[in-house]
């Protein structure tokens, strides 16, 4: 897949110009292709140049800040094929896994205490609110003792909660996300478990 960016700014005179048009290379610092469109860590002022601003990354912006991706599931992707279904493994997997690419979010939780759906093995939280719209394909977020399913043209805002994703199709999920940088306090102790 290829990802064009166009990025406008003002010139000297003041004028509306095309800072940029290029290709966008992907990156996987996880499982599924992504590619990082726009980002910054902190509040932009306009009128600028069109110069990129700054931004730690990979993939979560600093509060305030935010990171325009696409990204994608593989078929018939699920973590659980590659994290196991012992929840505490799992956790020990996510969080070798998760180092500076995917900071999570602390949770008080002990293994295995949102649900055992599908894909549950890979349940985690950062510190982000993911606005999240399907483009191609089918992808099935899962949330503690429940799951939503996204086809082409749907929106799914994750406000921080403990998710995980997988693909039950046949083709590639293909999504945008864009990522606000967020304080989180934690994800909360669950009165009720699976």
């Amino acid at each position: 897949m290829k990802v064009r960016r166009v990025v406008t700014g003002h010139d000297a005179g003041g004028s509306g110009v095309v800072v940029s048009d290029d290709h966008v290379e992907p990156f996987a610092p996880d499982l599924g292709q992504k590619w990082s469109i726009w980002a910054g860590d902190v509040t932009t002022t306009l009128p600028n140049d069109g110069t990129p601003p700054p931004f730690t990354g990979p993939l979560l912006p600093q509060p305030g800040g935010f990171h325009i991706t696409v990204f994608t599931l593989p078929p018939r992707f699920n973590p659980d094929d590659l994290l196991g279904r012992d929840p505490v493994r799992a956790a020990d997997l996510m969080r070798q896994a998760a180092d500076e690419s995917h900071p999570f979010v602390h949770d008080p939780n002990p293994p295995g205490a949102h649900g055992d759906l599908p894909g549950s093995s890979a349940m985690h939280a950062t510190a982000s609110m993911d606005c999240l719209m399907q483009v191609s394909g089918e992808s099935v977020f899962v949330l503690d003792d429940t799951e939503v399913c996204l086809r082409p043209g749907d929106w799914l805002i994750l406000n921080g909660v403990a998710h995980s994703c997988r693909n039950d199709g046949d083709e590639t999920a293909v999504l945008i996300g864009v990522v606000i940088g967020a304080h989180h306090q934690g994800v909360p102790l669950r009165t009720t478990t699976a």
